[in-house]
């Protein structure tokens, strides 16, 4: 192929050619080769043939394909060994792949083609690699995803990034447009909170004022029609400049960020969108004189000039990070949204909503360092904000409209903005010793739960650091090193030579590869280190309050942690809880157990304490004093004699191996008797429970239940029926039942039983069952075409 005009029909007939043998092999499969085979001698070595034929093609193409890496081609001698050898094979196609999305980018002008004194350089470090990987021939073949195809941009800058600078950031403003305190002045370190400059702007942000117009309800303004316009690619210093002047004549601009952080360990701004009414602008902000960009304060800051944004909480810190830009008056349709409480926030939905346009998310998470942009990433950027500014007339009419003299959405929302562009940048710096800050070790397992030991603690701390170190020299996501599924794997693992180090990381990007022998290193140092040291449990602290969601992950964390309580630990300590979570004051009782016995009553209190259960009240009237309800008056009763002593226990210990009796061993039956002479010891001890049965006839609430309401009635009637006298005299000729001088029923004579004259029938337990009905008898079911004769 010598242009891109040959490529098309040359994919056509590739294509055309793959699909036909896939309907063959298709058509194949379908037939029961098995059968021919085994019926017929001709058909099986016929097959046989072909199989070893396309196997031996299948293995020199393999070897055509490796030829020049340093990837091995598994060898096919029979059928079993293209099962055997499978993930070889996916290895070699996998590298086929890249090789032609490298060549098809390559091609299609996507990255720059190296010039021949480049190729050399390459071949040489190519050859210079399989040398020094050829000791390591032994382990399983490894993935080499490379590094990034494009060239980082970020070596052409004026000033490189310095990621190993822990300093506070300083701003990169040379100058300050629309000042209301001087440059000098605002370029001050703060004497309040953690240490780092204050933000230059903070007395123009907070003394800006939303125009009147955004008070007022108007017409939408009719964005450009989007097939008769197009954006204007900036990427010269003198474009800027014209793109200025254009925007100073504006009253309100729409601004959008394409940001790139996965080859960047801090990131990087790549491309800026700008839109007037009438005028769509895409900005290169990759160029080395990317901080020149800082003129565009003049409009940035004036707050005569509206600015529209969508979701700007990381804009502004990625503007000053990267660009010196700070934005003075702005309008964040975000939190629009959140006022009207819309079901979706995203820019996505409001552009669906007021528009009617759907925007394509599958260049989302696209690489923006692509020169030159290819053309459907370059209309997806400029669709965030070509109709920004009409979803802002649309937004702004329903604020206005939704207001209320005590509740101005408006306000609220130019209060919100003020808050995202009060932002400052902070460089990402972690404590390794206690895993707080940004990107630490803390946060992550907290939001991890795992369960790991003392070894494998110090372990994860250990590459989670060596990981962070190697991302800020390399100018590299942490990612790029490993994911953070990785690192929960190997701090798992803990591998201890190379080769089980290699199947933990695997896929093993060339940077870990390089420094394969150092993470052993820290491995196994970590390893030793961890045998006495402290476990994650140890150390983490669960939370104890809420953490307010416009804080970051830093601060969250922080905000999670109580004071110490002491000073002979860095670290904070658990805190526990006055009052139960679950139960609140009901476990607060002063109520004693009354027991006599000590070991009862710790007992009690080691159930209370072990199992997060309330004191349950031992009586009504305990219940009635628990719960503020008053007790009901009692009925009348005559006042009985107070109960006998109880035995001693020395007594009752010499009779533990006699029968008892449920007197003696348990406590007041719940039914109601009439009170009784008091008798003698020898005849029992008896308890006078006549006093507390009304209060265990009677309901917790002052209104009777329908049982209660029903009994009463009864004894109403029963006392109707008979004479005064009998009304007058107590019942004490009925003796309650004595439970002492009641036989045994442990060893009772079945015989004896059944020779007393009783009153009931004898329990039986299978009366039940006897009474149930019999079952259908099961009939037999005739089968449609069958049919049986029995003699």
């Amino acid at each position: 192929m010598n242009s891109a005009a040959d490529f098309p029909p040359f994919q056509q007939r590739l294509t055309s050619s793959l699909v036909q043998v896939t309907r063959t092999v298709g058509q194949l499969s379908a037939e029961d080769v098995d059968f021919h085979r085994s019926s017929n001698a001709e058909v099986s070595e016929s097959l046989d043939e072909q199989s070893n034929r396309l196997l031996s093609l299948t293995s020199s193409l393999l070897k055509a394909a490796t030829s020049g890496t340093d990837i091995s081609a598994p060898a096919l001698e029979d059928d079993d060994a293209l099962e055997d050898n499978w993930r070889g094979v996916v290895d070699v196609i996998d590298a086929l792949l890249e090789k032609a999305d490298a060549c098809l980018d390559e091609f299609t002008g996507v990255i720059k083609k190296l010039s021949p004194s480049q190729q050399d350089q390459a071949a040489a470090a190519a050859a210079a690699k399989a040398a020094k990987t050829k000791a390591a021939a032994r382990f399983p073949t490894v993935y080499d995803y490379g590094p990034s195809k494009i060239p980082k941009p970020q070596l052409l800058f004026d000033h490189l990034p310095d990621n190993t600078d822990t300093s506070p950031f300083k701003p990169l403003l040379k100058s300050k447009p629309h000042a209301l305190v001087p440059l000098e002045e605002s370029l001050e370190l703060s004497e309040t909170g953690a240490p780092g400059y204050v933000h230059p702007y903070e007395p123009e942000i907070r003394a800006a004022k939303f125009p009147d117009s955004t008070y007022a309800v108007a017409p939408p303004v009719d964005y450009q029609p989007w097939e008769s316009t197009t954006a204007t690619f900036v990427d010269t210093f003198e474009g800027v400049r014209e793109m200025l002047e254009e925007l100073k004549a504006a009253r309100e601009i729409a601004i959008d960020l394409e940001h790139h952080d996965v080859h960047s360990y801090q990131g990087l701004v790549s491309l800026m969108q700008i839109s007037t009414r009438d005028k769509d602008w895409v900005v290169d902000t990759l160029k080395p004189w990317r901080e020149e960009l800082q003129v565009l304060n003049e409009v940035f800051a004036d707050p005569k000039i509206l600015k529209v944004l969508h979701g700007s909480s990381m804009d502004m810190i990625w503007l000053q990070r990267d660009l010196g830009l700070y934005v003075v008056n702005m309008f964040d349709t975000y939190h629009a949204a959140c006022a009207l409480n819309y079901p979706k926030r995203s820019l996505k939905f409001l552009l669906q909503k007021f528009v009617n346009f759907e925007a394509d998310k599958k260049y989302q998470m696209a690489d923006w360092r692509i020169r030159p942009i290819p053309e459907g990433m370059f209309d997806y950027a400029r669709s965030d904000t070509h109709y920004l500014l009409y979803v802002y007339d649309h937004i702004r009419n329903e604020l206005v409209e939704n207001s209320t003299p005590d509740n101005n959405l408006v306000d609220y929302v130019q209060e919100q903005s003020k808050k995202e562009a009060l932002q400052i940048y902070e460089r990402p710096v972690y404590d390794a010793a206690t895993g707080q800050g940004p990107g630490g070790w803390y946060d992550m397992l907290s939001r991890n739960q795992i369960v790991i030991n003392k070894e494998q603690f110090a372990v994860f701390k250990a590459v989670h650091q060596w990981r962070d170190e190697v991302a800020r020299e390399e100018d590299e996501g942490v990612q790029c090193v490993f994911p953070k599924h990785v690192l929960f794997r190997v701090a798992q693992a803990m591998p201890t030579d190379l080769g089980t180090l290699y199947r933990t990381l695997s896929p093993i990007t060339p940077i870990v590869k390089d420094r394969a022998g150092d993470l052993l290193d820290v491995i196994i140092a970590a390893k030793l280190e961890g045998a006495d040291g402290p476990e994650w449990r140890d150390v983490y602290v669960k939370p104890t309050k809420s953490t307010p969601a416009a804080t970051s992950s830093a601060e969250g964390v922080a905000s999670f942690l109580p004071e110490p309580v002491g000073d002979d630990t860095d670290l904070p300590t658990v805190a526990r809880y006055e009052v139960s979570q679950f139960w609140g004051g009901v476990l607060d009782t002063q109520t004693s157990l009354p027991s006599p016995k000590i070991s009862a009553v710790a007992s009690a209190e080691a159930l209370r304490l072990s199992l997060p259960l309330p004191p349950m009240p031992r009586t009504v009237s305990e219940a009635r004093e628990k719960l503020g309800v008053s007790a009901p008056p009692k009925p009348a009763v005559a006042s009985a004699p107070p109960a006998a002593a109880p035995k001693p226990e020395a007594e009752a210990s010499d009779n533990d191996n006699k029968y008892f009796t449920i007197k003696e061993k348990g406590g007041p039956r719940k039914r109601k008797v009439t009170p009784v002479e008091p008798q003698s010891e020898a005849e029992g001890v008896n308890i006078d429970i006549s006093s507390s049965a009304p209060d265990l006839d009677l309901d917790l609430n002052d209104k009777p239940s329908k049982k209660q309401r029903r009994k009463e009635k009864k004894n109403k009637d029963k006392a109707a029926s008979q004479t005064p006298q009998a009304q007058q005299k107590p019942a004490e000729d009925e003796a309650p039942f004595d439970y002492e001088a009641a036989a045994s029923m442990l060893n009772a004579n079945p015989a004896e039983q059944a020779s007393r004259p009783s009153r009931r029938k004898p329990f039986n337990p299978y009366a039940k069952a006897l009474e149930a009905p019999s079952g259908v008898r099961k009939q037999k079911r005739e089968m449609a075409g069958r049919t049986a004769t029995f003699r």
